[in-house]
């Protein structure tokens, strides 16, 4: 039972970390794919902390900054947001861990999920 409930947990992290992970690689695939001028017009909103409270929050500059660490300029990144350049290594580890982390246990996901699920309803 405890195994089995184990087994179950370590799947929904596996699934989870899986699912943030493609975000995180599409966060840092954007400033390749997305001119800047056109990802801020349609995609990134205002930043509500700084309309109410007139101050920059930890994250304002943020974009920008990571556009300038994928044109190499990381003095330019660390003036607009000095945590951009953390983030940014933090996201790209993730990145790396995942694909070398989930590609070996993909035959892990099945084998745990095939004698649970096979022919019945979750509940």
């Amino acid at each position: 039972m405890w195994q089995s409930r184990r087994s179950e947990l370590t799947l929904v992290g596996l699934f989870v970390w899986c699912i943030l992970s493609v975000g995180v690689f599409i966060i840092l695939l954007l400033p390749f794919v997305v001119p800047q001028h056109q990802l801020a017009q349609s995609f990134i909103p205002e930043c509500t902390w700084q309309s109410q409270f007139h101050k920059p929050c930890a994250f304002c500059g943020m974009s920008t900054a990571f556009y300038a660490i994928s044109r190499g300029d990381f003095a330019q990144a660390y003036h607009l947001n000095p945590l951009s350049l953390y983030i940014y290594f933090i996201f790209l580890l993730n990145t790396l861990f995942a694909v070398i982390t989930l590609k070996p246990n993909i035959r892990f996901v099945k084998n745990i999920a095939a004698p649970h699920y096979q022919g019945r309803v979750l509940s």
